[in-house]
């Protein structure tokens, strides 16, 4: 991780704080859209009665703590989960600030970090990715690298981003439709081929060896859960596990850790 500036420091703190506002709206995505909810309309309400939150009562993580995590009409319990997605968006958008710094991409990058933790939990939840997500998140996400590549004159890393965003969900549809033909089901979801557009186009945008590395950190954290559930004695669940985490999981290594990576992973496969 680069050193961050004094400069970049209300950067970072502005982007956890917006985090944290954008991790309460990641919770109404991720209960709505797997119910085919609207996200806008009607305004936050408890899930148990039905009340509309009060304004006071719709603080990230402050208000869940005052309300000691119950609603204050009904007395239902809220779940540890809003708060801990509030943080989750709030942390990364903080790192993923401090990372890259004030760049015209910075919006990109923020973006696709909060669409991963709703991705994830929606997926683990109800093995699906919505295509509420992914539809509107890849022309989004181009939108905004395409600022980018106008406001710092990038326009080959905006290329690259278009031929990684291209090429990365082909190849995991093909890998898929192999597997389906070899083992008579799918490899994956098309809910995953469809995310992956989003990933592909800010995997190349980062650079060649940040899309390796993102590549390489999905395997490895596919290998990981999955020897874990072998040695525990569960290998069956690993069958259960959907796909979407793991691109999560490298796509962030890429994000936050790909510069630093780099180095090692040309050592590792002896091109340093």
């Amino acid at each position: 991780m680069r050193a961050m500036s004094e400069a970049a420091l209300p950067v970072v703190l502005v982007a956890s704080l917006l985090g944290l506002v954008f991790g309460s709206f990641a919770n109404v995505a991720i209960h709505r859209w797997p119910r085919r909810e609207s996200i806008v309309r009607p305004a936050s309400r408890c899930p148990a009665c039905g009340t509309p939150i009060r304004p006071r009562d719709n603080i990230p993580v402050v208000s869940w703590l005052l309300l000691r995590a119950t609603c204050r009409d009904c007395g239902a319990r809220i779940s540890f989960r809003y708060p801990v997605v509030e943080l989750l968006v709030g942390v990364l958008w903080g790192l993923v600030a401090a990372v890259h710094g004030v760049t015209w991409a910075l919006p990109a990058f923020l973006l696709l970090a909060w669409a991963l933790v709703v991705a994830t939990l929606i997926d683990l939840e109800h093995r699906i990715i919505p295509n509420k997500l992914t539809y509107p998140l890849a022309p989004v996400t181009l939108a905004l690298l395409l600022l980018g590549a106008a406001g710092d004159g990038s326009w080959a890393d905006l290329r690259r981003a278009v031929v990684v965003g291209i090429a990365l969900p082909v190849g995991m549809f093909l890998l898929s439709e192999a597997f389906r033909h070899l083992r008579g089901q799918s490899g994956m979801g098309m809910g995953d081929v469809k995310l992956a557009v989003s990933l592909g186009l800010v995997l190349g945008w980062l650079g060649g060896w940040e899309t390796v590395i993102g590549l390489y950190a999905t395997v490895i954290a596919a290998v990981v859960v999955a020897f874990g559930l072998v040695l525990g004695g569960r290998a069956r669940l690993a069958t259960r596990i959907p796909f979407g985490p793991y691109l999560a999981i490298g796509t962030l290594v890429a994000l936050l850790a790909g510069e630093p990576l780099t180095g090692v992973v040309r050592t590792w496969i002896g091109l340093a």
